[in-house]
This record gives C-alpha cells, structure tokens and sequence, in this order.
C-alpha cells in the first residue's frame, strides 16, 4: 500500500520516539535476519550531517600518498553527491566529468528519462574549485566502487562521530534529503522529482517545474546560523530519573558529553529516552572561563577551545570561542578584567547542569 508524505512523517515521528531496545525489538520481528540497517531511515540533524562531512574532509585532508588521497576523495565526493543530491549509490557510481553543467550548477542523472538534479551554489563552486587539484580530476574519473566499501566507510564515519550503528547510510541520506527539502517548502511532486521516484521518475519534467526546482534549490540557505551559537545538538546517552529531576546526558556529533538537570515532569513533556535527539541551550552569561573564580559544581560540562572574537564595553566583555569540532560559544563577563585573553589563545569553559535547557532535536 502506497504511503502519504504525512503517513511516513508520522512513522518517522514515532521511530525517533522509541528507545534502542524498542528499535532492536522491532528490526528482529519486522526486517530479515540479515539486514542490518534497523536505522537506515531514522532522520539525521542538521549538526549530524555537518559531522559527517567534517569528518569526511578530515580524512581527504590527513591522506599520505596520492593513491590515497585520490581515492578518500572519491569517497567524499560520492558521500556529497548522496548527501545534497539525493542519488541512489547504483546513480552516484554511474556519474561521469561531463554530466556537469558547471554553468547551471546542475548534474545530470541518466536514466528513462534523464533527469537534472540542482545542488546548492556553495557546494557547486566547493566541487569546481577542486577540480584544479589533479588528485581530484583522477577521483572524478570513474566512480564507480564497491557499494560494500561505501557500507563500510559509512559505519566508520558513523562511529568516529558517535551515530547509532545503521544510521548512516545512503538510504537515509536521500530520505533525509527529501525531508530538508519538504521543510523548505516544496511540493512532494517536487520531492520526488529531484529524486526520480513515483510518478515523476515516469516522463520528463515541463520546464517550468525544472526551473522551479532548480530555483529553490539553490535559493537554499546551507550555512549555519550565527545565532545557535549556545546550541548543542545530540542524542541522548542517558536519562537518569532521580524523584522530582531527572539526569540527562546528551552526546555531541563533535564529541562533547554534557549534562542537564531537568524535572521529571519535563522529561516526561519531551518524552526524553535514550537515543533520542534533543538540543541543548545554554545562555551566553550562564557559560564561565576557567579560573574566573566562580567555582564549577559536580556536574558540570567542562570543554576548551579557541578564542576567536573579544568584543568589550565598558561593562561586559562578550568572548567568542570555536571547539574543535567548529562549533562556536559565547561566554558574556560582567567582570572584564579576568582572565586576560587575546584572539588565538587557547581557553577552558564550563556550564553547570542546571544552566541547560533541552528542547527536541
């Protein structure tokens, strides 16, 4: 039986809500023996994908030989066409340098019929630019791998950013990619032509909906925004009820462990459960520098990184720092005089449990 877009967001919906062990339960009654992806279609955040592709970067960038990097840039480039296109891997390998339209920022899907898949202008100029890297142009030449070397590269990544296991894949990176797009906005007839399924895979598009698409796509807004500067995403590791609190430790893409002490009855609100996305909020004055004489309590989240921006009035000093992972804190001082620190040094901070506010992810 054909589900609705609404149907499959309910579904999603109530996937997120279920806890691992409910996940495991359910892949044992209802998929194969074999298969091993009871998270294929679990939806992937936004600071996830970030990881992912960080990660994905990194590894180009510590190859060693040019063996190597020729061939972790084919991977990249491959996690980056399912990543932001939405192509099945069988499409992806298929791909050859001349189904570009560098010109349209478009790729050409071949197929019956072919189709024009848009990507974001970002990504299109990111992709051109490498291409004066002959490493690079040797990667594009054909590629066409093992689609066990993509599982396994995938599940490597998956674990170096602390995912559950099965949740990355190419399955769930095109069927993220329809939800990003929904949420932007278009149709599901939209939807299902940038990704050739249903009835739109059937017949060419009219070019007015191309255009369309191709309009929306690229009018999309990649780049993170400056304002969740004091916003952790993550999943749930524990969730610890204690009488009326509630422990609960949260899990970052980029490696950070931090707590928050909620109520029970929040807990409860939010249906907080292990493995479950939540986001954390966290008050620029509410973040302390190391040795500003305020003291951390017992459970505190404890991180460092690099200060990067210092701005200062006569009564507040507003520091900016960048973690390893890329993400930025604000820390707001009332007291502007201690500790000393200059763009480029490296600083230690803290919040406290009961600082953190926890919304869904």
């Amino acid at each position: 039986m054909k589900q609705s877009p609404r149907d499959r967001e309910r579904l999603e919906d109530l996937w997120r809500s279920l806890s691992l062990q409910d996940r495991e339960w359910l892949r044992r009654r209802l998929l194969p023996a074999d298969d091993g992806h009871a998270d294929a279609r679990a939806p992937l955040s936004v600071a996830e994908c970030r990881a992912a592709e960080q990660w994905f970067e990194d590894r180009c960038a510590g190859a060693r030989t040019v063996r190597d990097r020729q061939a972790r840039l084919r991977l990249w480039y491959l996690f980056l066409l399912l990543r932001y296109g939405g192509l099945r891997l069988v499409e992806a390998f298929s791909l050859r340098p001349d189904d570009w339209d560098w010109s349209r920022g478009c790729l050409r899907v071949r197929g019956r019929p072919d189709r024009l898949v848009p990507l974001p202008l970002p990504l299109v100029r990111t992709l051109h630019d490498r291409l004066a890297d002959p490493a690079f142009l040797g990667a594009l030449a054909s590629l066409s791998c093992d689609s066990s070397l993509m599982r396994r590269t995938f599940a490597q990544c998956g674990r170096a950013c602390g995912f559950p296991a099965g949740l990355l894949s190419a399955r769930s990176l095109r069927h993220n990619r329809a939800r990003e797009l929904r949420r932007h906005g278009l149709s599901p007839a939209l939807v299902d032509a940038f990704l050739g399924r249903g009835q739109q895979a059937a017949a060419p598009l009219p070019p007015g909906m191309t255009a369309l698409l191709q309009q929306r796509i690229q009018g999309e807004d990649n780049t993170p925004r400056s304002s969740a500067r004091n916003t952790f995403s993550g999943r749930v590791l524990c969730c610890a009820p204690c009488g009326l609190a509630c422990r609960v430790e949260l899990l970052t893409p980029g490696g950070l462990l931090l707590t928050a002490i909620i109520t029970e009855t929040s807990r409860q609100q939010l249906d907080i459960r292990e493995g479950c996305r939540l986001a954390a909020h966290v008050k620029a004055p509410q973040v302390h520098l190391a040795g500003d004489g305020c003291p951390p309590p017992p459970d505190a989240t404890h991180f460092h990184g690099e200060v990067e921006q210092l701005r200062s009035d006569p009564r507040w000093r507003e520091i900016l720092l960048r973690l390893a992972d890329g993400t930025r804190v604000c820390i707001l001082q009332e007291d502007v005089h201690l500790p000393a620190l200059a763009p480029g040094m490296e600083a230690q901070a803290w919040f406290g449990a009961l600082s953190v506010i926890l919304s869904a992810g």
